[in-house]
């Protein structure tokens, strides 16, 4: 599913505004729908309130078969009585919030009733809404939410979870017992792994983690099992050698490489892949390995991010993003978009940013500038630097930031000017060499 554009009629700041999320005209990717969009504005225009209405659209869509049957297609696999033998490409989304309740039909907006507050959202055909009915792959991702809060669950891969008790029991448990636990937290973590619709942040995830790292687990629990097996049963010539292929079958190298690792060397870390008791531990580069405990909450945050993007199958799924710089130094916001969107490749991004570092990293068509005008409802505006520029541009031409220096610096700026005027009108040489000193200091400084 790829959201060509969103349309609102009277909802808090928002008044009657449409946003296009295709690529304009002239544009090698016309008329295609946008892979990746940026919102830009100052607090309170409505950034996250934007991305939880894509989101309360995209959870009540994973709900097909009763999307379906309300939008008169079919019941069980019998047909109904259908309007066109092609589905709707053209939703609308409305959200009665005085009864807290949402729903979805295929109708146009001048047939919604006006005391209701309405959003419109545009898919980009109707082939969008036949792949919201395929549940052939249950790995396959309707959208994925990141919530700001997300570093907080990196607990969840980088502490032996083992450790917590489940259940508490006071007789000995018999193998049949074991087994029926086992294959009851197997069903939890792979009925949460095959939602369509995940919501990481939450604190409300650990089975999700569970799903996303169950090779790893897996790895770890059969590993003592599987070398004892090859110690006994393989000619001595060959232990070695198929102890190594146990090794290098480690999927932790595999996450390593192609996700976490690219990453990670700009903080000078890698994955520890040689395991232990908890699924991701980290090392330095030069192998010194790293307590848990002691890491940035912008290494949590890579960390809790980057897994569920690379592990979960993001075909054409939605990701919603707030605040991706949250906590991490200018230089790794360079390349985070980069980053994020090579591990999804064929996903449609949505985020949400306060940095012009950030915003960058998008071409101009891609940014959505919120701002207020004077009676104080939201206006929309395509962003105006190119992409990859100066992100001090991007601050004074997209953030309307028409002054970027503080109080003080442009009151030290006023003096350099001055002394300029008085260094032409001084006679005294003596004080004019004062003067200019004076001003070549302040210039060096400020870097005037």
């Amino acid at each position: 599913m790829k959201i060509t554009g969103i349309e609102i009629g009277d909802y808090r700041q928002f008044k009657n505004i449409k946003f296009d999320f295709t690529y304009p005209e002239g544009h090698p990717k016309e008329g295609q729908p946008l892979e990746k969009v940026c919102f830009i504005g100052q607090s309170g225009t409505g950034k996250t309130t934007l991305l939880n209405v894509i989101w309360k659209l995209i959870e009540s869509l994973q709900d097909w078969e009763k999307f379906l049957i309300n939008q008169g297609y079919y019941k069980l696999g019998k047909e109904l009585n259908s309007p066109s033998s092609k589905l709707y490409g053209r939703i609308s989304y409305t959200t009665d919030f005085s009864r807290q309740s949402i729903n979805l039909a295929a109708t146009v907006l001048t047939e919604l009733n006006s005391n209701k507050e309405f959003f419109e959202i545009l898919l980009t055909n109707d082939e969008d809404i036949e792949q919201i009915a395929n549940t052939n792959n249950n790995t396959k991702k309707l959208g994925i939410l990141l919530k700001e809060s997300i570093s907080r669950e990196a607990d969840a891969f980088l502490f032996d979870q083992k450790d917590q008790p489940q259940t508490f029991s006071d007789f000995v448990k018999t193998d049949t017992q074991i087994e029926k636990e086992k294959a009851i937290h197997d069903d939890r973590i792979n009925t949460a792994g095959s939602k369509k619709v995940v919501s990481l942040g939450d604190m409300r995830s650990l089975s999700i983690w569970q799903y996303l790292l169950k090779e790893i687990n897996q790895y770890d629990d059969e590993t003592v099992q599987h070398i004892t097996k090859i110690v006994q049963n393989t000619p001595k010539s060959q232990v070695a050698e198929e102890i190594q292929k146990w090794i290098d079958s480690n999927p932790r190298i595999d996450l390593a490489e192609k996700c976490l690792n690219p990453i990670l060397n700009k903080f000078f870390l890698e994955v520890d892949t040689d395991g232990g008791n908890v699924p991701i531990a980290l090392r330095t580069r030069q192998g010194v390995k790293i307590n848990s405990s002691y890491l940035s909450t912008g290494t949590r945050q890579l960390l809790s991010t980057a897994i569920p993007l690379y592990k979960f199958n993001t075909k054409d799924t939605v990701i919603l993003f707030d605040e991706p710089e949250r906590s991490l130094f200018p230089d790794i916001q360079r390349g985070l978009i980069d980053y994020y969107t090579s591990l999804a490749p064929e996903a449609q991004f949505f985020f949400a940013t306060h940095s012009p570092i950030i915003a960058s990293a998008f071409e101009p068509c891609e940014r959505f500038i919120l701002s207020f005008n004077e009676q104080g409802e939201v206006e929309v505006h395509s962003g105006i630097a190119p992409e990859g520029d100066d992100p001090n541009d991007i601050l004074r031409q997209d953030f309307a930031m028409a002054e970027l220096m503080l109080q003080k610096g442009l009151e030290e700026y006023e003096r350099y000017r001055q002394l300029a005027m008085q260094i032409r009108a001084e006679t005294d040489e003596k004080k004019k060499n004062q003067l200019i000193a004076e001003r070549l200091e302040l210039g060096n400084r400020y870097n005037f």
